[in-house]
Order: C-alpha cells, then structure tokens, then sequence
C-alpha cells in the first residue's frame, strides 16, 4: 500500500513538472481577460482584488514532525482599495478562509508626495517578509521567527515614507494586543528603516532594520507559536534581500526579549533564515532554506531547525504554485519525518 500511495504522489508531481512548460510558455502574452476584468473591477479609486490560495501537506510519516497530511485553503481573501479626492485613500481587507476575519482596515491621507499617514488596522511594519503578501513569498510559508514575533496586525496610526537616497521609514503608534482594544492603556511602538534600489539591468537590493518596544497585559502574538506575553515586549532584527536576473540571496534576523504570562524569567528568542534562488526563467524559480528558531526559556517547546527545498512556478501573473520539500533537523527526525508541501494560487 505504501508503494501505491508514494508512487501515486510522485506520479502527480512529476505530471505536475511535465505540463508546467507548456503552462508558463503562454507567459503573460494573452491578457485579453485580465485586461477585460481591470476594465470592470481596477480604477484608481476603486480597486477590487481577491487571493484564493489552496495548500496540500504530505508526512511522510503521519505521526512525525512534518506529519500533517490533507487540503486546505489559507487564504481566501477579499480586498477593496483606492485614492480618493484630497489625498486621501482607504483599503478594506478581510479573509473568509474559515470564519470571516478583518485583516486591514485603513484610512490613509498623504501629507506630502513622499509621506503618508496611515490609520486603523494594518500590519506595524516590523518585519519585511510580513510584509509580503503570501502569493510573493519564496515558500508555502513565512519562517518560524517571523510567525512566532512578527505576525501580526494591530490596531493604531502610522507614518511612512521615503527620504533621500533610496531610504524610506517606517513609525507606528499601536495598541500592542492585535485586532482587539486595548486592554492595559499602554502603547506599543514599531519602527523600520529600509533601503531599495533597483533597476532592470543590474537587479535589486533592498534591506532593513526594525525595532519595537512595549508593555502589554496577557496578550498573544498572532503566530500562536510562544506564550502569551505579560510583560515588556522588546523586538529587533534586520533583513536583506538581493535579486537580479538569475539569483536570489536574502536574509532576515529576528530576535526578542519577551515576559511570558506564568513565567518569572524573560526568555530570549531568536531566530534567521537564510535563502537562495535560481531563476530558471522569467517564470520559474528554485529555492533552498536554512531557517531556525531558538528559545532560552522554553527550549525543546519552541526550538526549530529545518531546510527547505523549493519549486516556484508562475504561469501568469495572477497565478502561481509552489512545490516544497521540507527536512526538520531537530528532535532526532528522519528521512520519514520530512514531507511535501504544495500549495496552488489565483490573484488578481
């Protein structure tokens, strides 16, 4: 039986490789219909945009560290933007993947042509795979560090732009306890600055450093990963990312000291990725992972190490799949504790 199931998954896969070619040589040259619906849905005042993304998890081993096994949908979001008249703009955005969830509820107003003000819900700006929209990211995923200390959205105001010489910046004000209101009366503070220069010819390097500090009281970081914070909430770390026409190299470091509800200690967390990609063409991307993540205090709990290998197809530009082969090197894992992850998307 088990040659059956295995055989019946690398038959997919490799199917999976064979019409991809075919897929992506279409490229982007018929846009009849994406043009046909910006026509009926885009406007820069009114912008309606929708992300349906579809996972499959394959264990190896169903009782081991990469066992989940089964379909589901992570996102099925709903997004509506625009400018209006002023130099105000607004977005709503909201995920009804399993129950409805607000994601980002902004009110923007530009004071200027390279700085804006934002409030309402939106993401604090600490880290810049958060940042990224999950269709953009390299893998099914963020990495462990990122989920477990920067994501998550929150309810404040804040201020962004760009300054001289490819820099821009990012401060917010928020209440520190995610998309509820503020149980403590105490604020929490996030700030980033970056730098982006790019250019066809010779590719693209941007980079970062965040920093965020507050207190709050028996509040989560959304990533479910540690504990409910009670206590300081001090967070900071760096990312870099650089990509031409062939290569991908990027990196980001998060590191925290956190107090945890129930624990008398603060624990230190910390945790990188590093990433490298090799565009086989416009379309077509292969990726390798190190990532980890290390608690002082919690040790084994939260402890993570693992590679990843990576497919990235994108046949067009509102579609994409991913093809990830995952091997944890922690809690003594084997060849049948890795698994497969894959997941399929449509955006526009």
């Amino acid at each position: 039986m088990k040659i059956i199931k295995y055989g019946f998954l690398g038959f997919i896969l490799a199917f999976t490789g064979m019409i991809s070619p075919e897929v992506s040589a279409q490229d982007n040259t018929d846009t009849e219909r994406i043009e046909e619906l910006r026509d009926k849905v885009k406007s820069e005042s009114f912008n309606l945009s929708t992300l349906i993304l579809v996972q499959g998890d394959f264990g190896f081993n169903k009782d081991g560290v990469a066992g989940r096994r089964g379909f589901n949908v992570p996102q099925a979001r709903v997004k509506l933007d625009g400018k209006l008249d002023g130099g105000f703009s607004y977005k709503l955005y909201a995920d009804f993947a399993d129950e409805f969830t607000l994601l980002d509820a902004e009110i923007g107003y530009m004071l200027n042509e390279n700085n804006q003000i934002i409030v309402g819900a939106q993401k604090p700006g600490l880290s810049k795979e958060f940042f990224t929209g999950p269709q953009n990211i390299d893998f099914y995923r963020r990495t462990f560090v990122v989920v477990a200390l920067a994501q998550e959205r929150d309810f404040g105001v804040r201020l962004a732009g760009d300054l001289r010489g490819n820099m821009n910046y990012s401060l917010g004000v928020f209440n520190g306890n995610g998309l509820a209101r503020n149980n403590d009366n105490n604020f929490y503070y996030v700030g980033r600055l970056g730098y982006l220069r790019g250019s066809e010819e010779s590719g693209s390097i941007e980079g970062g450093l965040n920093f965020s500090y507050g207190e709050v009281v028996n509040s989560s970081i959304a990533g479910g990963i540690l504990p409910n914070i009670d206590g300081e909430r001090l967070t900071y770390g760096g990312d870099l990312r650089l990509e031409n026409e062939n290569i991908i190299l990027a990196t980001e470091v998060l590191g925290a000291r956190l107090d945890y509800i129930g624990f008398t200690e603060s624990d230190n967390v910390f945790g990188f990725h590093l990433t490298s990609g090799y565009k086989i063409d416009h379309n077509s991307t292969i990726l390798a992972r190190y990532e980890t993540l290390q608690s002082d205090l919690l040790g084994a709990g939260v402890d993570q190490d693992r590679i990843l290998l990576g497919f990235k197809e994108n046949p067009t530009a509102q579609t994409g799949f991913r093809i990830n082969y995952l091997l944890p090197l922690n809690h003594g894992s084997e060849f049948r504790d890795h698994g497969i992850v894959t997941t399929m998307h449509i955006g526009f």
